[in-house]
């Protein structure tokens, strides 16, 4: 190789090393540059800790619970009269329903309203210090309008004796036939009960008749036979006279007042304002003493009453808030409110979770939460709905 050949490839070596050298220098200042101009990396973002809660499950009840309003006897008696329907509004002390047999003791009081008003028109005859015609013509039509009274009431209730002896008769015909269709397995047991009872009642409405034609009879003469002891003594007037005048008033006033008392006994009045939430018992049905008559609430403000595991109770504090959402899709927002009681009692569950492998036996406390006013006309006609609730507990 020549001289001029080795020079020659000796620059062309250096001339590729120089831009080499010229393109590493570049890459690194463009390197650099970017580094140096590169935005920051945004700071990551932290999730918010879940609130911690109590979750149960819960019914929709008002705030008084639901009243099932029933009478003393239930088992005996009947409704005569259903004075409500299911949604109505009611007050405190409202009477709602009358039972069976309310005319008789009605007429009862009327009577005995009656026998006040004699027996203080007596006292005034006992202090009376001397006798007058006039007087003594008063006495004698008062005599006569008992005895009229008494007449009258005689053929009422002899009427009413024949009445119900009448059907008695007929009863018990009807019963000697159909125990004969019973005996020949003709007619059902039902039917046949269904005459029993019809018969037992003639003889029961027969028995009062007589019962009641006894009693008034014997009322009736007893001021017939003391109107006449009044008009036989008018010209006396002596302080015993008036001492027994006065507790005649005081007797047939005490006779008033009970005859009052089993009369309200007829009358169905409810304890509390609220709404009928059903009718348990109508017309002519016997009261069941379990059902009542009508089932009552509170229904301007609903709670929830939600049943917390025994576990989670000591979590649990007055005022905290709590989330309400239905368990089967009754309502779809959720609902609010806040803790207003903690039971103090531990027992069973009643609430079913839908949970196939939930614990049926589990240990609970009923926690009641007040809803907010708005949340609780939501919910004013959905009594005993299933819910799910969570509860605050921070």
């Amino acid at each position: 190789m020549t001289l001029k050949a080795i020079a020659t490839k000796t620059n062309t070596y250096s001339l590729a090393a120089a831009a080499l050298l010229l393109l590493a220098a570049g890459w690194g200042v463009y390197a650099l540059r970017s580094h140096l101009t590169r935005p920051a990396p945004a700071p990551a973002v932290t999730a918010p800790a879940p609130v911690p809660t109590v979750a149960a499950l819960g019914r929709i009840e008002p705030t008084s619970s639901v009243i099932k309003l029933s009478v003393a006897n239930a088992q005996d008696s009947r409704v005569n009269q259903l004075l409500v329907r299911e949604g109505d509004r009611v007050e405190a002390n409202q009477v709602i329903a009358t039972l069976q047999g309310i005319e008789k003791l009605q007429a009862e009081v009327a009577e005995a309203e009656q026998n006040v008003a004699l027996q203080r028109a007596r006292v005034g005859q006992a202090q009376t210090p001397a006798a007058t015609p006039s007087e003594r013509t008063a006495q004698q039509a008062i005599i006569r309008q008992l005895e009229a009274e008494l007449r009258a009431t005689e053929q009422q209730n002899q009427a009413a004796i024949d009445s119900a002896a009448a059907t008695l008769r007929d009863a018990q015909a009807e019963y000697n036939r159909y125990r004969q269709l019973y005996d020949r397995g003709a007619v059902s047991a039902t039917e046949f009960d269904s005459r029993q009872a019809t018969l037992d009642t003639a003889r029961a409405s027969l028995r009062d008749a007589e019962a009641q034609l006894a009693g008034t009879r014997q009322g009736l003469n007893a001021q017939i036979q003391s109107a006449t002891a009044s008009l036989n003594q008018l010209v006396e007037v002596r302080p015993v006279d008036v001492t027994v005048a006065q507790a005649e008033v005081a007797y047939a006033q005490s006779q008033l007042d009970r005859a009052r008392a089993d009369l309200e006994d007829f009358y169905v009045r409810v304890p509390v304002s609220g709404q009928i939430l059903r009718v348990n018992t109508r017309v002519g049905e016997r009261v069941n003493p379990d059902q009542g008559i009508v089932d009552l609430g509170q229904t301007d403000q609903m709670v929830v009453i939600a049943e917390v595991y025994e576990t989670d109770v000591p979590k649990l504090a007055i005022g905290q808030r709590a989330e309400i959402t239905s368990e089967n899709g009754g309502f779809t927002n959720t609902l609010r409110g806040e803790v207003e009681s903690i039971g103090l009692q531990i027992r069973k569950t009643d609430v079913l979770d839908s949970d196939p492998a939930a614990d049926s036996n589990a240990r609970v406390v009923e926690v009641k939460i007040k809803l907010d006013p708005a949340d609780s006309q939501q919910v004013a006609g959905l009594t005993y709905m299933q819910v799910r609730v969570k509860i605050q507990v921070d």
